[in-house]
């Protein structure tokens, strides 16, 4: 029994100007298209194929619409060859590489007079097959598309809201900072935000200006996307626990109270959107380690005062204490001895009987 396995691998790189992946059979660039055109235009452009096997391999092209969902814009292809699918020519539609071998193929896109003014969306389907297409046995299809997006002038309605402007943490020991804000598209065409976040201090003095959507994604209509930046690179210090945290507050400092600003600039007429936060910033192990060197030194100058205090007092106590103060002679003891004064007497008393 003869079987057929057929693997279909859709690779999308939305916003990237080149696509390529060696592992595959086929690298397709551009991997978008964006055009912008009037009602019965006729657009030319290439698309490049090249062929990274190391066997010859043939690729038929197809077209079918693209829608999009989920938070980051995620291409959903609906299989219908409807609107813009059946606008696009490439010629040929069948191709065959060489190993390594590089094509340019001509791409039209030929607009109806009476297309609907707004965004048009459509893939550019390659797909392996066999070179008879088709055959038997076990088998791989690879399928890289690339993505077409076409505006057509008229009454187009330019209507964006920015939804939900946060960072990941409003309270934060350190950088980075990673900002979100989604963009919900009520208009008819799609939109490609450009602007910046301006991150401002408590005194209100601008510290750093982050520019957003930096790689061109696109927002469809009625539908919303997230657009996502960070203040401040990855930390490349590794491990877990206080000192390694103190290190990351270390490298990566700030410090108080912060406000994100948001200006949003899209479509062709530059209309405007803006959306502001505050936040906080606190390294409170530096600030802890900070707070206890400080009372240490605090403390040390302190008893330090004290002591020298101590010691002006006692020295200057005893310097009184040592004070010599001058002491009176006594005066010397009138000694009379007894023998004079009986012989004192004795002649007194001679002198009396003489008489």
């Amino acid at each position: 029994m003869t079987k057929k396995i057929v693997v279909c691998i859709v690779l999308i790189v939305l916003g990237l100007n080149f696509f390529s992946s060696h592992s595959l059979a086929l690298t397709v660039s551009p991997a978008k298209f964006e055009f912008l055109a009037d009602p019965g235009d006729t657009i030319q452009s290439q698309i490049i194929l090249i062929n990274e096997q190391k066997t010859p391999l043939v690729f038929q092209a197809s077209f079918e619409k693209m829608t999009v969902r989920g938070d980051y814009g995620e291409p959903v292809f609906t299989g219908e060859k409807i609107d813009l699918a059946t606008w696009i020519k490439v010629t040929p539609s069948k191709v065959k590489l060489e190993p390594r071998e590089e094509k340019k193929i001509p791409l039209i896109i030929e607009v109806p007079k009476n297309a609907d003014p707004g965004g048009h969306y459509a893939a550019i389907f390659w797909r392996t097959v066999s070179p008879e297409g088709g055959g038997s046995g076990m088998g791989i299809t690879m399928r890289v598309a690339a993505l077409v997006l076409l505006s057509v002038s008229g009454e187009v309605i330019e209507l964006g809201e920015i939804l939900n402007f946060k960072a990941d943490k409003k309270l934060a020991n350190s950088l980075p900072i990673n900002f979100d804000f989604g963009l919900k598209n009520t208009g008819t065409v799609h939109l490609k935000p450009e602007g910046e976040i301006v991150i401002k201090n408590i005194f209100g003095k601008m510290v750093e200006i982050l520019t957003v959507n930096s790689e061109g994604y696109n927002v469809l209509p009625q539908s919303e996307r997230i657009f996502s930046t960070s203040w401040g690179s990855k930390s490349e210090i590794k491990g877990e626990g206080f000192f390694a945290e103190l290190k990351r507050e270390k490298t990566d400092f700030a410090l108080g109270y912060y406000r994100a600003v948001l200006n949003l600039e899209f479509g062709e007429k530059k209309e405007t959107a803006q959306a502001s936060f505050g936040f906080w910033v606190i390294p409170w192990r530096i600030l802890l380690l900070s707070s206890l060197i400080l009372g240490g030194i605090f403390l040390g100058i302190t008893l330090g005062i004290k002591q020298y205090n101590s010691w002006i007092i006692t020295k200057a106590i005893k310097q009184i204490d040592d004070k010599k103060v001058p002491k009176q002679k006594a005066p010397k003891p009138i000694v009379v001895k007894r023998e004079k004064i009986k012989r004192r007497k004795a002649r007194k008393k001679k002198k009396i009987e003489t008489k």
